[in-house]
């Protein structure tokens, strides 16, 4: 059996893990060069909770023993509850418990997953068609090569081109939401800046301001590996927020910039410094919302399907989308392992999977919707977020 991976995320890569444990052959197929791949300038935190024990099943040994290399901060092993603060005033309006919460980089866990010789990786590889024989799946890509398998998964992430193939351009589209984002990672805090920011908590707390119908989310590190040199520590920076002004208005990075910092100047600490000990030249990243929820599709006799963002791509509101993605990457991989050993066919198994994963991809991207549309004092204890906490979905 011979499976082609569409993506070299944490979705993909874990997969590539597991195959690789099972003797099964395969290739990941990566749209960037080498050096962009590794050298991508953006990064970001992501919560990992329920979805660990997923991941460790892929895994070889060999790297959940260095797991510690992907979390913001190695050092902290503490399971404080995470706070959500009226940024106005200080005050803690509650704290959410989730045994097990770690918070890791999206670049350190995406170094981690792809080094060594256990990955194997076509850069360069931007997909343009996919094609079913009467013996497998053909994917071609834009440098005009092309590559055979049994099955072709899909973990090119929101914007798929392997989801369009399924369900055509038009469904394929991911929703826009009108909830902008400015989401950036952040290092040149002097050392006493550097300690004030992991104020309350030292991974992350969320900041609510009364007066604005948002959510300012300051996941405080993102490497904060030298506990010697705080000063050389890197944090993320986030605020997102409904309505006006859009992205539009804030195309020119200065007048961002004006934008973030004249808002969080009125907030409590260490929201303020945060933004204000920002520089003049800062460019800070920003987004437009969107999500896919996962609706009925033909994976051609089992041919084709999706993991990760490209079956469910949901808000980060509630912390649930790496999750996903490794229980997703979890349920592949033994649906592989029994196709690949003869106890069970293609498109029983494959089918199996996307059973049980499109209802829980959309229940999670509604919930995060849901936490997103409840970003204020006024509506936060009827939030998802309080009720369930990181929490899988019941039935999920």
């Amino acid at each position: 059996m011979k499976v082609l991976i569409i993506g070299a995320g944490s979705t993909g890569l874990a997969l590539a893990h597991g195959l690789h444990k099972e003797d099964v052959e395969y290739t990941v197929f990566e749209r960037d060069s080498e050096y962009t791949f590794f050298n991508k300038a953006r990064d970001w935190g992501m919560q990992l909770h329920w979805g660990k024990e997923h991941l460790f099943k892929v895994l070889p040994e060999s790297l959940r023993l260095r797991f510690d290399e992907v979390l913001v901060d190695p050092h902290f092993k503490d399971d404080l509850p995470f706070p959500h603060i009226n940024g106005e005033t200080g005050e803690v309006i509650a704290e959410i418990r989730m045994p097990g919460l770690v918070r890791v980089s999206r670049g350190k866990l995406r170094k981690l997953l792809s080094g060594g010789q256990q990955v194997t990786i076509q850069f360069e590889k931007k997909l343009v068609d996919i094609v079913i024989t009467q013996s497998g799946v053909v994917a071609s890509f834009s440098d005009g090569t092309q590559y055979s398998g049994d099955l072709l998964v899909g973990c090119d992430g929101s914007h798929s081109k392997v989801r369009e193939y399924l369900v055509g351009a038009d469904l394929a589209k991911p929703v826009d939401i009108d909830l902008t984002m400015i989401n950036h990672a952040v290092s040149g805090y002097t050392a006493s800046q550097a300690h004030l920011l992991r104020k309350y908590h030292p991974i992350g707390k969320l900041g609510y301001d009364p007066q604005i119908y948002g959510i300012f989310l300051l996941a405080v590190a993102l490497d904060c590996s030298n506990l010697e040199k705080p000063e050389e520590w890197k944090f993320q920076i986030q605020h997102s927020w409904w309505g006006a002004p859009r992205i539009s208005e804030l195309n020119d990075p200065k007048k961002r910039l004006q934008f973030y910092k004249g808002r969080c100047s009125k907030l409590c600490e260490p929201f303020r410094t945060a933004a204000l000990a920002l520089s003049d030249d800062i460019v800070l990243s920003i987004d437009q919302s969107r999500q896919w929820a996962p609706i009925k599709w033909d994976n051609r006799g089992g041919r084709v399907t999706l993991a990760g963002d490209a079956a469910h791509s949901m808000l980060p509101h509630r912390g649930q989308g790496l999750n996903n993605a490794m229980q997703d990457t979890g349920e592949l991989y033994g649906a592989i392992k029994a196709i690949a050993s003869g106890k069970s066919s293609l498109e029983p198994e494959i089918t199996s999977y996307e059973n049980a994963m499109r209802p829980r991809g959309v229940k999670d991207v509604d919930l995060s919707l849901e936490t997103g549309q409840k970003m204020h004092v006024s509506y936060l204890q009827e939030s998802p977020f309080l009720k369930m906490g990181f929490h899988k979905p019941k039935g999920a």
